[in-house]
């Protein structure tokens, strides 16, 4: 830049500051790039554009010189660049861009419950495979999502969000919930129940039913009437007549009502205790995506209790479901919560998921009377998908 002083000072007095010192910036040069999102996509799109130099935005962004140059040669579609915002921003996280600051309580719940994560090790699904020996589960899914009838306004355009995110995210839930149906005992002899809990207008629920056909009955649970509406509505343009739409409190679903396999797909905070918390107490298996890990804090969890020999269930906390002191449980689920170092943040996420999964072992354990079994896990998707990127698992185990 060129700064050019004033020669007189006399109109400083008068109150005028026409010849105050003036700056031109003639050349300047970004170093580093900022990891949020939005601004990464920018710079990566203005390289595409012809509108940013190449060395520059690399060594900006961190990433290979060749790889900024195929953005510049126009050789990266919007979804690939999408994709390529993801890698860049979880890279540039670290301790220097964290927003908030760490308190010791947090670190020390890391520390307190590192135990879980050796329990319960991410397995990491990169790629999404089919388990029909003919592939037609995996072109029935892919074509009921291509199809726009019912979804008018899903025109799948590429680089859309639903393109690059929300479609993806469906179809890993579809491959879960297919392994799991599958490892149920009873599964091809009846139809198998799966309720979702809060489960909204029913984009998974209307593709479990239509995917799965007359091999499963799906129930949505959502406490928005009128998310429930729509659902009913879009499910109903499908010609689909095998699931139905209840608007009411999670809490409330009915133990006894033989449920084989709970789902749910990004549910906010205690929802997804309370998911898990059903399928514990009806035997079933489960596909449970969380969300957020401080909502829903007034929610309460039905765990399974034996009542003169017949199967009750109790309401109960969270931190109850999960045995953990409170105090601790809320520095970690503030740790999962922060913005700006994604990798300490998942590490909290890893935990809490740790947590439920353990949760769920504990409490199957001590149902009596149980003859299945349940196998747990803790997966996680690819994080262009979403931040929020894991994923409890439970299949029948049948060994």
């Amino acid at each position: 830049f060129m700064m050019m002083p004033s020669s007189d000072t006399s109109s400083e007095s008068n109150g005028d500051d026409s010849s105050a010192a003036t700056f031109w910036v003639t050349k300047c040069r970004l170093l580093r790039s900022s990891w949020r999102p939005g601004d990464i996509r920018q710079l990566l799109d203005l390289v595409h554009d012809g509108k940013f130099d190449v060395e520059e935005a690399a060594g900006a962004l961190e990433i290979p010189y060749s790889q900024v140059e195929d953005l510049a040669e126009g050789a990266t579609s919007a979804a690939e660049r999408q994709w390529l915002t993801a890698e860049v921003t979880q890279s540039l996280q670290g301790e220097n861009s964290r927003v908030g600051k760490i308190s010791d309580a947090m670190m020390q719940s890391l520390a307190t419950f590192g135990s879980a994560r050796d329990e319960y090790p991410i397995q990491d699904v990169t790629t999404f495979e089919r388990s029909d020996d003919d592939g037609s589960q995996s072109t029935d899914t892919a074509s009921i999502l291509e199809s726009n009838e019912g979804n008018p306004r899903r025109t799948s355009l590429e680089g859309s969000r639903w393109q690059y995110k929300k479609r993806p995210q469906l179809e890993f839930m579809v491959d879960q919930i297919a392994e799991v149906l599958r490892s149920h005992p009873d599964y091809g002899k009846r139809k198998l129940n799966v309720v979702d809990i809060g489960g909204g207008k029913g984009l998974l629920s209307n593709l479990l039913a239509e995917t799965f056909g007359d091999d499963v009955v799906v129930q949505v649970i959502e406490i928005s009437r009128a998310a429930t509406v729509n659902g009913m509505m879009r499910a109903k343009r499908r010609g689909l007549e095998n699931i139905r739409f209840d608007a009411m409190d999670a809490t409330k679903v009915d133990v006894q009502s033989n449920k084989d396999v709970v789902v749910a797909l990004h549910a906010c905070g205690v929802l997804s205790d309370v998911a898990l918390g059903h399928a514990v107490s009806q035997g079933a298996g489960f596909v449970i995506c969380p969300c957020c890990f401080r909502s829903n804090p007034h929610l309460r969890v039905s765990i399974p209790k034996e009542d003169n020999g017949n199967l009750d269930v109790e309401l109960v906390t969270a931190e109850e479901f999960l045995d953990v002191d409170p105090d601790q449980y809320t520095s970690l689920k503030q740790l999962a919560e922060l913005q700006g170092d994604i990798k300490l943040a998942s590490k909290a996420m890893h935990t809490v998921n740790a947590l439920r999964a353990s949760a769920v072992d504990r409490l199957w354990q001590s149902k009596k009377g149980s003859q299945e079994r349940i196998s747990t896990s803790v997966k996680t998707f690819p994080i262009g998908f979403s931040t929020r990127n894991f994923c409890l698992v439970g299949k029948y185990d049948v060994s």
